[in-house]
């Protein structure tokens, strides 16, 4: 039976009282530990023995993941960003499927698509959530393109630089995967296909056998 929450609690403060009072505390909080926090080699070493749990499949993100991942561990998997800019809809179809793919048989990620076009329909039948930039030959056209400070416009390279930052920092993004002229980046496919044995042995994660249809187009 565990302890209840302001039993804890009290222990905690008891324990901290305690230190305190202990000969040296003092010295070791002023000097000791801040002389730790500078050596690059002590702090890697006290991360790495006393800070295990920061690998990937150990933190869970709040995400869905799309139709063809499940099971009690799904929300374990890491969300992997797909940066697909300049495709047409046949192009949008066919990385999509292969996204699908993949997800099916490696089932070690979880999918957010980030396009330049709002092909919404086709990213609801896998049940994937879309991200969308400013495609590049809008940007002159678009409102931020104008000038914010002394008369300097933004550059579109500037604009999806801090938009494709947001994006990481708000989904917590392990690996932003870009796409090539026939689907996914060779190099890039290699790293989300090397995820899977890096995950925890036992994550319980697994294919749904009846997926439902997704909403008509």
């Amino acid at each position: 039976m565990s302890a209840r929450p302001g039993t804890v609690r009290a222990r905690q403060q008891q324990l901290a009282r305690w230190a305190r009072r202990t000969p040296g505390y003092q010295a070791t909080v002023q000097h000791v530990l801040p002389a730790v926090r500078r050596n690059a080699t002590l702090t890697d070493l006290v991360w790495r023995v006393f800070m295990p749990q920061h690998g990937v499949g150990t933190l869970p993100v709040p995400f869905t993941g799309g139709r063809h991942v499940g099971g009690r561990d799904a929300a374990l998997l890491p969300v992997v960003g797909v940066l697909a800019l300049g495709l047409d809809h046949d192009e949008v179809e066919r990385l999509v499927e292969q996204v699908a793919d993949l997800q099916r048989c490696e089932r070690s990620f979880r999918p957010l698509l980030v396009l330049d076009r709002p092909d919404f329909a086709t990213a609801r039948r896998h049940g994937y959530v879309v991200e969308l930039v400013v495609p590049q030959q809008h940007w002159a056209d678009h409102p931020q393109a104008g000038s914010r400070t002394e008369g300097a416009a933004t550059s579109w390279s500037a604009y999806l630089g801090r938009r494709l930052a947001d994006i990481v920092d708000h989904y917590q993004l392990w690996h932003l995967a870009r796409v090539g002229p026939v689907g996914l980046d060779p190099l890039d496919l290699a790293v989300l296909r090397a995820i899977a044995p890096r995950l925890p042995a036992t994550l319980e994660v697994s294919v749904p056998t009846e997926q439902p249809p997704g909403p008509p187009g």
